[in-house]
């Protein structure tokens, strides 16, 4: 039984977006923000402004950009609140450039990833590929999924756990997972 694949809402792709872009935001308001004791405040501003402006970012666009174009705006905020000093605004697009460059590599990854893990649940036997969809894409409970499959809720559990090894071994085969 293959399920549909279901859209994920805004949120569920804000929470991955980012995770997966924090590290480089960080990097980024490092390279902006002159005073290093601020960085942090400045980065919480960012997430939870980016958090509050969801609704406002276009999903065909990067977000990595967005969300450092969010980044600019509260470090200059934060510059003219508490008199800190921050780069100045070649060097800003300077930092900017290379910033696209990079998450454009990252981004390419980032769907090559996402495609050997889409194979390796293809290659899946098919009841084990059954529960990783049940779990994962359909976000069933195991006691749900258990019902499903008229199988009790530990034989679910056995064999979500044997369908991640298989995952975990493929995509290491893969150079997905070091």
């Amino acid at each position: 039984m293959k399920l549909p694949k279901r859209e994920p809402t805004a949120h569920e792709v804000f929470e991955v977006l980012a995770r997966d872009h924090a590290d480089h935001l960080l990097v980024f308001l490092r390279a902006v923000v002159r005073d290093r004791s601020m960085v942090d405040d400045v980065f919480q501003e960012t997430m939870m402004v980016a958090w509050r402006r969801l609704d406002d970012f276009d999903r065909t666009r990067s977000f990595g950009a967005w969300l450092r174009g969010i980044g600019s705006r509260v470090a200059m905020d934060f510059a003219g609140r508490r008199r800190m000093i921050i780069a100045d605004p070649t060097m800003l697009q300077e930092i900017e450039a290379h910033s696209v460059a990079f998450n454009g590599d990252h981004s390419m990854a980032f769907q090559s990833r996402m495609g050997s893990l889409d194979d390796c649940i293809e290659r899946l036997p098919s009841n084990y590929a059954q529960v990783i969809q049940m779990a994962y894409r359909a976000e069933l409970s195991l006691g749900t999924i258990a019902r499903n499959l008229a199988i009790t809720e530990e034989s679910v559990k056995k064999r979500v756990q044997r369908a991640r090894s298989i995952l975990a071994d493929c995509l290491q085969r893969k150079g997905v997972l070091a």
